[in-house]
């Protein structure tokens, strides 16, 4: 009885993916009546036409072999973002494993961040990581337009340094020393995609150009826009590119788990005049977020 209930819910969930309406109609029809035992089976098979079936000969465990064969679904496109997958039990009797090889696999693809659970609901395939492509001098907001995303953000706190050392002794970031000749303020939001958090951003700004920031609406405006339509304009930057683990406050922030990976870009920006105007450091969802680098010879 649960493998048919658990049949019938899948359906709902993914009705879009039913091209023909009318064999959509007949499988819960048929499903529901219980006319014939084997119909349950072949609403399975349909629902996965080009099933794989795991061999388990192979010096390769099952788990990983559903999980390469899930992973292919992800990549191909016949799993797309916001899909719910099958069910444990589905996925059981579609390829004939036990429940833990289907747990093993799911949580292998959760962790490499293509999966999703949300209680109640089931398991979804997640957006695809974000990318940033090195080389070019652009801020998160860029990023995000380009590739189809609405950037904002949620403004932490905006206040000015007055103890480099007391704030390094926070532990959440090492303050390089800043230029004494110059008042900085430090602005920390979060940055989300679509309304969905990616990355904990901390800058120093001099005060001069933190005022220009502050007359705008930090909660979406792009830093570097506001400075060109001011008259500064950006030169180059020095980067340097760490994996960290997310510390309680970082956790919070971006609504992971303590200890999950993070990608964190450390920047000084100069402007054209060779002066420093920005450092700023952004550490961002290692499950979301992927930086590009081409090489040449």
């Amino acid at each position: 009885m649960k493998i048919r209930v658990d049949f019938l819910i899948h359906i709902e969930r993914n009705k879009s993916t039913y091209a023909d309406e009318s064999v959509l109609l007949q499988i819960q029809c048929d499903v529901i009546m219980n006319r014939d035992r084997h119909l349950c089976t072949w609403g399975l098979n349909y629902m996965n036409p080009e099933q794989t079936l795991l061999n388990p000969d192979l010096p390769v465990p099952l788990y990983h072999q559903l999980k390469n064969v899930m992973l292919e679904k992800i990549q191909k496109g016949q799993w797309s973002a916001g899909f719910c997958i099958p069910t444990e039990t589905e996925l059981m009797n579609m390829y004939g494993i036990s429940r833990t090889t289907v747990r093993q696999a799911v949580t292998a693809l959760e962790q490499a961040g293509y999966l999703s659970k949300k209680q109640g609901q089931g398991t979804f395939v997640k957006s695809g990581r974000l990318v940033e492509r090195l080389g070019r001098l652009t801020g998160f907001a860029e990023e995000m337009l380009q590739q189809g995303y609405v950037p904002s953000a949620q403004l932490i706190s905006f206040e000015e340094v007055k103890d480099v050392d007391r704030m390094n002794d926070r532990g959440l970031f090492h303050i390089p020393q800043l230029p004494k000749d110059t008042s900085w303020i430090n602005i920390n939001r979060i940055r989300l995609a679509d309304g969905e958090p990616i990355a904990v951003e901390r800058s120093f700004w001099p005060k001069d150009i933190a005022d220009l920031l502050q007359q705008e609406d930090l909660s979406s405006v792009a830093f570097y826009t506001v400075l060109e339509r001011n008259g500064i304009y950006l030169q180059e930057a020095d980067e340097n590119i760490a994996s960290i683990n997310a510390g309680r406050e970082d956790a919070k922030h971006l609504k992971i788990q303590v200890g999950s990976a993070l990608i964190q870009i450390e920047r000084s920006t100069m402007d054209t005049n060779r002066r420093l105007i920005e450092h700023t450091y952004t550490r961002y969802r290692g499950d979301r977020y992927i930086y590009h680098v081409k090489l040449r010879r």
